[in-house]
């Protein structure tokens, strides 16, 4: 996985299962097991197969940090595209 894919997974507001596969290089079954868990313990969307990327962040204990830069960039790489 590249940097830049990296970054727009987390531009967006939420991750898929086959986001989290990628992320954590997992068979399917295994992110959507993942998800599920996650879903267990915050569930900011409601809709299955999808998690919000603070509930993941917050899931895995991740220093915010290191993702808003990566946010940052991708919404700035966007707004320069359009």
């Amino acid at each position: 996985m590249t940097l830049e894919e990296r970054n727009e997974m987390f531009a967006k507001d939420y991750l898929t299962i086959n986001d989290v596969q990628a992320l954590l290089n997992m068979d399917y079954g295994s992110a959507a097991a993942l998800i599920r868990q996650i879903r267990r313990k915050c569930d900011r969307l409601n809709i299955q197969g999808k998690i919000h990327v603070q509930d993941y962040i917050d899931y895995f204990k991740l220093d915010i940090s290191r993702y808003c830069a990566l946010v940052i960039e991708a919404n700035h790489a966007r707004e320069v595209e359009q």
